[in-house]
């Protein structure tokens, strides 16, 4: 798989992809070190965490090489490549067409969404402190106080008490309005009075398994704002 995009693809669009397309086999990714640390920092294994899940829901089995970051790329490279391998471009206008690809679920096209979910797979301690500062900067911006629609961010117990014990980051989270939660969104969505709302979430794996509504992060972050 060579990602030629001109910046860093949306880790589960990428993922969704890749996912769609390889189904059975294992790709080795090629073009992602230059958008990621090759050091294995939190960045970098929270977008292969996204990516992952993402090519898993979609199609794929969920293993994967990526060039100069994984350990079994760093030590034997391209000669792990299959003698008859294939070859899958992603550039811009291909992560754009995938995007395009997803079909809508909702009741009602035109519906205001109700509920969104973020973290599925759970958010990691990094995450959840760069969607507070997010979510705090997108309404201060706005010129408002709290979300307008119920928001729920998923993650782990351990890493939502990990988080909680920075008493300020975890007030200014809730100061928006936000929720936070251990349960994974499937089991919310799972519910069929959850399940029949519009529901929006920045996830593959729950568009993939739900009738929520995939969207970027930008995009998330202005339904939850401005409603």
């Amino acid at each position: 798989v060579e990602v030629k995009t001109s910046q860093a693809p949306n880790a589960q669009v990428l993922g969704s992809a890749i996912g769609m397309k390889v189904v059975e086999d294992v790709p080795y990714i090629t073009g992602l070190d230059q958008f990621l640390s090759t050091d294995p920092t939190a960045a970098t294994r929270d977008y292969l965490k996204d990516m992952g899940a993402a090519s898993a829901s979609n199609g794929a089995v969920g293993l994967y090489h990526v060039e100069n970051i994984t350990p079994e790329a760093l030590e034997t490279g391209r000669h792990l490549l299959a003698n008859n391998y294939r070859t899958y471009t992603i550039d811009d206008q291909e992560i754009e067409r995938v995007i395009r690809s997803y079909p809508l679920m909702w009741k009602e096209a035109a519906a205001k969404p109700r509920v969104c979910f973020i973290g599925c797979p759970h958010l990691s301690l990094r995450q959840l402190g760069n969607w507070t500062e997010a979510i705090t900067g997108a309404l201060v911006k706005a010129g408002r106080s709290k979300v307008a629609i119920p928001t729920i961010l998923c993650a782990a117990p351990d890493v939502i008490n990990a988080f909680e014990k920075d008493q300020s980051k975890y007030q200014q989270l809730l100061a928006t309005g936000a929720r936070l939660t251990s349960i994974c969104a499937l089991m919310y969505m799972n519910n069929p009075l959850c399940a029949k709302k519009p529901v929006i979430t920045n996830s593959n794996k729950l568009r993939t398994y739900t009738t929520a509504k995939f969207m970027l992060d930008d995009e998330i972050l202005a339904q939850i704002v401005n409603g």
